[in-house]
Order: C-alpha cells, then sequence, then structure tokens
C-alpha cells in the first residue's frame, strides 16, 4: 500500500468509526451578535474536545432580547430554515455517510414542520445507532409564557421528549409537558418521577423555582436495576442580571460533563453549576449596569474559557 493512500484511508476511518472519538450533532439557533443557541455550544464542545457538526434553525442578526421596561432590542432580521431545507441538509450527509454521530443536541426551533423533521432525523439515527445520545432542550418559553408558537408543546411531549435520552427544561416547560402546574419542589419530583415513569432515563430541571437569593436546580437519573431514581437538588446563588443564552450553555456543558464523567449526574451538574456562575459573574462585571441590574448581556464566552 503507498503511502499516498493513508490520508483517504484514516480520513475513511474518521467519518464511518464514531466509536473512537465524540462527534456531536448540533441543531439549534445561530445569531451574528450575541451568544446563544450553536454560537454558545459549538464553541464550547469544541473547547472540550469534541467535533461538532451545526445545524442553524435560524440565522438572526441578533438575539430578540429581554423586552422588559423598553429595555432589549427593537429589530432582529435574517433567515430560517425550513423542514426541506433541513431534510436537504441532512440527506447530504446520509449520502455521503458521513452522519455518524455519538450524540444530539437540539435547541431552539420556532416552527412545528421544522420540529417534525428533527424528530425523523433524530429516528433515523438512533436507528442507524442506537448507542447514540440524544440531549434535548424543549426550549418553549419561561416565566409563564410561550415565546415558541404553542403548537410546538404536543410535538415535545408526543414525539420528539419520548425518543431523548436526557431532557433539560425549565419548570415552565416541564410543567406544560407534564399537564399541571407546577408550584413548588413536591410538584417538580411529582413532575420529574411522571417523566421517568414516561421513559426518560435523565431529567434536569434548570431552573424556574427560586427564592429572592437562590435559584434551584434539579437533577434526576431512573436507575433500571434498582427501579427507582437518584434525585439531587442544586442551590445556586442568583447573580442579578438579565443574561441570555444560559440554557444553551447548560446543556452544551451538561452534555460534555455526562460524557466524561461516564453519567455521574450530581458531579456533573455541579461542574456544569460552577462554570456558569464564573461566567456570568465576569460577564456582569464587566457589562453596563444600571441600578446595579445588568441588562440583555452579552456573555464573554471567549474572555470567560
Amino acid at each position: 500500500m503507498g503511502e499516498s493512500a493513508l490520508p483517504d484511508i484514516i480520513f475513511k476511518e474518521l467519518v464511518t468509526n464514531p466509536s473512537e472519538y465524540s462527534r456531536i450533532l448540533s441543531i439549534q439557533s445561530h445569531v451574528v451578535h450575541g451568544y446563544v443557541g450553536n454560537k454558545c455550544s459549538v464553541f464550547i464542545l469544541q473547547l472540550h474536545g469534541y467535533d461538532v457538526d451545526p445545524i442553524n434553525s435560524v440565522q438572526l442578526s441578533n438575539h430578540a432580547g429581554i423586552l422588559f421596561d423598553d429595555v432589549g432590542y427593537k429589530y432582529v432580521k435574517g433567515q430560517k430554515l425550513d423542514n426541506i431545507q433541513l431534510r436537504d441538509i441532512y440527506d447530504g450527509l446520509q449520502l455521503n455517510e458521513i452522519n455518524n454521530y455519538s450524540h444530539i443536541l437540539t435547541g431552539y426551533c420556532g416552527d412545528a414542520s421544522f420540529l417534525l423533521e428533527i424528530a425523523n432525523i433524530v429516528k433515523a439515527l438512533k436507528k442507524k445507532n442506537p448507542a447514540v445520545l440524544f440531549y434535548c432542550d424543549p426550549v418553549m418559553g419561561d416565566n409563564g409564557r410561550y415565546y415558541v408558537p404553542k403548537e410546538l408543546m404536543p410535538i415535545y411531549r408526543d414525539i420528539l421528549v419520548p425518543m431523548a435520552d436526557v431532557i433539560t427544561p425549565n419548570i415552565f416547560e416541564l410543567s406544560e409537558l407534564i399537564g399541571f402546574s407546577i408550584n413548588n419542589e413536591t410538584d417538580c419530583l411529582k413532575a420529574i418521577n411522571l417523566m421517568h415513569e414516561s421513559g426518560i432515563k435523565t431529567v434536569v430541571v434548570t431552573s424556574g423555582l427560586e427564592t429572592s437569593t437562590t435559584k434551584f436546580c434539579y437533577g434526576s437519573v431512573y436507575k433500571e436495576d434498582t427501579k427507582q431514581s437518584v434525585q439531587y437538588r442544586f442551590d445556586i446563588p442568583i447573580i442579578p442580571g438579565m443574561f441570555v443564552g444560559t440554557g444553551d450553555i447548560f446543556v452544551s456543558l451538561l452534555l460534555v460533563w455526562m460524557d466524561k464523567l461516564k453519567g455521574d449526574i450530581c458531579l456533573a451538574i455541579q461542574k456544569v453549576i460552577g462554570s456558569l456562575q464564573g461566567l456570568l459573574r465576569k460577564t456582569a462585571q464587566k457589562a453596563y449596569c444600571a441600578l446595579f441590574i445588568c441588562y440583555n448581556c452579552i456573555l464573554l464566552l471567549f474572555t470567560s474559557k
């Protein structure tokens, strides 16, 4: 065999044998200015040594911001990928036999037909490789309101979430998925257990229950051997400010540390929270503040790495 053939053989091995390394298909939003969706996730995952194939559900000039007391961006320009374009991109990966992934990560999607096509892709990838892990962040809304069309909720509930290995809803999203209002920790744990009963192995509730000084995060893993769930609560000091992109960072870091720590959810979430708190503190220190409250803080990912 000549030396000139070696690079081709090595390349073929890399793209067709994902068992030797981790490669992630990430379907999320993208912005030119700021950090949300894939703009957050790709950097974080690559920083930790993962190959990432990003598909951008939207390509926007900027995030919509936090519209509170006239604080936020007045204009958002850009394009949305539709379900036909998504299928076309995936067909290219499939035809070239480069649709080999260890993980799938999904985030913001603003269209029902697009979300259904994501479900088709996840189903195909799980059929191709039953070991692929699907991290589903069911992005629908927060603080009691939707910021995507409500028609996405039953698609998440009935189709996408049941295929997931890990889901990362906030309290509002969990309550919508489960069908009852979550007002306290007892309600939250009941909802988590119902998710386990529906077949979801790992549930991480990222935010939603809090006091004036502390936010609570919940992590739960269902153990097949004992038929019981192991649950943890994490108390997180509140850093004053209005931040965007934190959920996307959370799920990306969760994927990293769950993989590196072989599913140790307690230690993984501790590491996620530690990194995220450090990032928010640094962002808050550098951001413009009014009355000590930071509005629409742009996360300082690169200076915080």
